[in-house]
């Protein structure tokens, strides 16, 4: 380095200037340009249940898993977790819309280098009101096809064990987690996460098949599978703690997100 002439060495270190300048500047228009350019999403079935569909312009199959019963007489607390397709193609109305459920944390499935808008992350209006956590997972064809989501969720048991870890921190609450289409690898999160608040099997199953209401169908007969290996594990209590998840987490999350 002692041998490199100053004016190059100055050279050098206006380049070095320039482009930390302009990655994040590249980031930010970025996510403005994809903004307001929203894919065609549909909305939901206009005899849904209330409360239970989010309607946020270019995203679609986004609902609040609150408000439903557990085998003890509680209820899922509404408005603190959702579960959604990919936020990526979200409008300036549907980043309002998004604000005005106040979410602080969004996790992002989809396997990709980064959730930042440069690389096909969420818009710019997502990142600026809720921290967006990056937790890439991407299940493999099964032969049988039955073991999907089981193998989906044995080969990314740390993704699933964050991302249950974030929901048993109040200040990350309210949480939306979502994938592309907010099918299969957020369909597998919501079904754990209702059958470890207690929501029973066919309930759990009944909020799987929404999603075909907005022409993105999981798969009922992988689902089936998964809930049967979670009753065959011992519980779904074992079942978590198999995966990383411990006891301690487990019980956190649902004082959160349960009526006492």
């Amino acid at each position: 380095m002692t041998d490199i002439p100053p004016k190059r060495r100055r050279i050098a270190r206006r380049v070095v200037l320039l482009c930390a300048a302009g990655i994040p500047a590249i980031i930010v228009i970025v996510g403005l340009l994809q903004q307001g350019r929203p894919r065609e999403a549909t909305p939901p079935p206009k005899d849904a249940e209330p409360g239970r569909w989010v309607w946020i312009e270019g995203a679609e199959n986004t609902r609040d898993l609150g408000g439903y019963a557990t085998r003890d007489g509680r209820t899922v607390r509404r408005g603190m977790v959702y579960r959604s397709g990919t936020l990526s193609h979200v409008t300036d109305e549907g980043c309002r819309t998004f604000r005005e459920l106040k979410v602080a944390t969004v996790v992002d499935f989809r396997n990709r280098l980064s959730a930042l808008p440069l690389y096909n992350g969420d818009v710019l209006g997502i990142h600026l009101v809720a921290r967006v956590y990056g937790i890439p997972m991407s299940f493999k064809a099964q032969d049988p096809w039955q073991e999907f989501y089981v193998a989906g969720f044995r080969d990314h048991h740390d993704a699933f064990r964050r991302t249950f870890e974030l929901l048993a921190q109040k200040d990350r609450l309210p949480l939306l987690f979502h994938c592309r289409d907010g099918a299969d690898r957020t369909g597998v999160m919501a079904a754990l996460l209702l059958t470890l608040l207690g929501v029973d099997r066919e309930t759990v199953l009944a909020e799987f098949r929404l999603s075909e209401q907005v022409g993105n169908p999981g798969s009922l007969d992988a689902m089936r599978r998964l809930l049967d290996e979670v009753e065959e594990s011992g519980g779904i209590e074992q079942f978590l703690a198999a995966a990383g998840i411990t006891p301690e987490t487990q019980q956190r999350i649902r004082e959160l997100l349960l009526t006492q």
